[in-house]
């Protein structure tokens, strides 16, 4: 087995849709490090993530499968604290949304083991 540190995904911007951040094959295993979002705008923005397996889309509400919900404040980057020391095993992914496109950008750096 290699492990390799990694950044999963930098300056992502979040939109309106469910997008996949990151994912492993059904070989491979990931290890979050660090997971930060940033709201560039002027209002704050609700975010929404989801760790999955790579077959499942992320549900809201009450019931939801969602782990992580947080209104970021305006011009503020938040660490995602839920998210740090999570391992997706493999065929599993994590993905997010915003309520606003393409202000939010989202950073999630860890390990690959394959």
């Amino acid at each position: 087995m290699t492990t390799t540190l990694n950044s999963f995904v930098s300056e992502t911007q979040l939109s309106t849709a469910e997008q996949s951040l990151t994912s492993t094959g059904s070989s491979e295993k990931k290890f979050v490090g660090m997971a930060t979002v940033t709201n560039t705008s002027s209002s704050n923005v609700e975010v929404t993530l989801w760790r999955l397996s790579t077959s499942s889309a992320g549900t809201t509400g009450s019931g939801g499968n969602w782990f992580w919900r947080k209104t970021i404040p305006a011009g503020q980057s938040i660490r995602i604290d839920a998210l740090l020391g999570q391992v997706l095993g493999g065929a599993m992914k994590i993905s997010g949304i915003a309520a606003t496109d393409n202000v939010v950008n989202i950073d999630i750096s860890g390990t690959t083991e394959s």
